[in-house]
This record gives structure tokens, sequence and C-alpha cells, in this order.
């Protein structure tokens, strides 16, 4: 019964990664209408490789970090009471947003 509950994990994890790296290529192909290599199915291919790769080298340590830049403090002393995660998709949400009412003009310097 293990292996078999092994087997649907792995199946799972599988479509998931096809899922998000299909959305990620249609968001770029389809949706920004990126000049890609390969076309949809050459960015889907890209895409679900570059997320296998990331997820492998980020193990675990990634899930320390993330949890590190929601509450930043070291050993139980708070450096600060501040999730660093939601100030930065805050502000970047922001400009984002200011930059598309803006009209998404570009600088003449």
């Amino acid at each position: 019964m293990d292996v078999f509950l092994e087997i649907i994990r792995f199946v799972i994890e599988f479509l998931f990664y096809m899922i998000i790296a299909y959305f990620s290529a249609w968001y770029f192909f389809i949706y920004k209408r990126k000049a890609l290599p390969g076309k949809l199915l050459g960015s889907f291919v890209i895409a679900f490789i570059g997320g296998i790769i990331l997820s492998l080298l980020s193990g675990s340590w990634f899930i320390s970090f993330v949890n590190w830049l929601m509450t930043p403090k070291f050993g139980e002393n708070f450096i600060i009471r501040v999730n660093l995660i939601t100030a930065f998709l805050g502000a970047f949400g922001i400009l984002w947003l200011y930059n598309y009412i803006n009209h998404d003009k570009t600088r003449k310097d």
C-alpha cells in the first residue's frame, strides 16, 4: 500500500509541475506575447525543466528561508516585526499599479 501511495504522490507532483509550467508558458507566450523559441510547446518544456531544477535545488533550506523572511529572528529574538515577503510584494505591487496607471511609459534619459 505504501508503494501505491508513493506512486500516486509522484504522479500528482508531476501533474502540478506540468500545470505550473503550462500556465507559465501561456502567460509569457500568449498573454504577454513574448517571442520565445519553440513557441508555446518550447516554452512549456523550458518552464517544466526550470520548475523541476529550481525545486530540486531549493530543498528544505528554501522553506526555512521563507519562514525566516516572514518572521526574521535569530534564536528566540525578533530582529524586526515585519513580514518581509508581504512588504516586498506590496511595494512592487503598488509600483506596478502606478506604472500601469501611467500607461507604462518609459523614461527618456
